[in-house]
């Protein structure tokens, strides 16, 4: 491997390290889906990675998550009017093929 290539694989491979440590739990985020208002769901999972609302006024939240190795899973949340998650539902990933 030469020297150049040495230099840029390091950085990646700690980042792709720190996202595989800090990757919350599948199980619990979906648990957690019906139970916690927006502000604790950031909290807890950070920010999402896009927002909309809905022609009905809805709010949808995007999540994507790494999940074992590169599979990636995509959620998509629904907000009630007091910002209270009500369901999700499994979506593609916006960086998938």
């Amino acid at each position: 491997m030469t020297p150049k290539a040495s230099r840029l694989l390091a950085p990646a491979s700690l980042l792709l390290l720190l996202a595989c440590i800090h990757e919350p739990r599948l199980e619990a985020f979906e648990e957690s889906v019906g139970r916690l208002t927006q502000d604790e769901l950031r909290h807890q999972f950070g920010d999402p990675q896009r927002l909309k609302r809905l022609p009905t006024g809805t709010e949808v939240w995007d999540y994507d998550f790494l999940a074992g190795g590169s599979r990636c899973a995509g959620y998509r949340v629904y907000f009630d009017d007091a910002q209270r998650s009500t369901r999700w539902e499994s979506r593609a990933c916006a960086a998938a093929p």
